[in-house]
């Protein structure tokens, strides 16, 4: 058991030592962090709330290519994504430590990963090749979920700064997208012929990839947005200082 737990969580001790190192000049309270990343876990059961609501409309179950597609978006993207947001919101909602642009990416990676260190555990036990599906997972699906959640913290942020509520709804339908196209290229990829099912896993890979480095450079952005305001709140209390001393 041991063994099966060391290996669902150290991807997420991974993922989230590195945010928390990117995040090192103006770090979140220990005891927030872990809140978010304990209601990332408590969004398990939310999703287990919503997804029996979906499938009274919508057919997830088929083999078929259109009840895998279903399947990915209606069964896991769309309840796991809306699940993650609203703990998002729960977190942030009245957080008072919410005030730089990077902090938003914090807190859903944190959430993003309670949920994803949740889901590794009940894919793994009781699973005989529960090697090989930890390790496949470590490589994708764990940092999968940690690329939606930039994404939404991305999003989430711009909305809580700027005002530009808009961005509140990319906030769900960006990650939600991505979301279900990678589940939708592996899921699709075990119902049809071998060769179109190998190529349909390699535009996951890629897809993977391409959301990684988009992911980088959208903390890098933040990072430097909040590296200015810092700068500009120096000169700021300088110019008050100086002005002091002058008179």
């Amino acid at each position: 058991m041991i063994e099966i737990l060391s290996l669902a969580l150290l991807p997420v001790v991974v993922l989230v030592a590195f945010v928390l190192y990117k995040d090192r000049k103006r770090p979140e309270p220990v005891g927030k962090l872990f809140g978010a990343f304990f209601m990332g876990l408590l969004s398990v059961f939310v999703v287990f709330m919503i997804a029996p609501v979906i499938e009274r409309f919508v057919d997830i179950s088929s083999s078929t290519i259109m009840g895998q597609i279903n399947c990915a978006f209606w069964g896991a993207a769309i309840p796991e994504e809306m699940a993650k947001l609203l703990m998002l919101w729960i977190v942030l909602r009245k957080n008072r430590y919410f005030d730089e642009h990077f902090d938003g990416i914090v807190y859903a990676v944190m959430v993003g990963l309670g949920f994803a260190a949740f889901e590794n555990l009940l894919y793994l036990i009781d699973e005989p090749n529960w090697v090989g599906i930890g390790l496949a997972r470590a490589l994708m699906a764990v940092p999968a979920h940690y690329a939606f959640a930039v994404f939404m913290g991305y999003f989430y942020s711009l909305a809580h700064m700027s005002g530009k509520y808009i961005n509140y709804v990319w906030a769900f339908v960006v990650p939600m997208l991505l979301h279900g196209i990678y589940d939708m290229l592996l899921m699709v990829s075990g119902v049809v012929p071998d060769t179109l099912g190998g190529l349909l896993s390699f535009m996951c890979i890629v897809l993977c990839v391409k959301m990684h480095n988009v992911a980088v450079e959208r903390i890098n952005m933040h990072l430097k947005i909040d590296d200015k305001c810092r700068m500009n709140e120096a000169e700021k209390s300088n110019n008050i200082a100086d002005d002091d001393v002058s008179v």
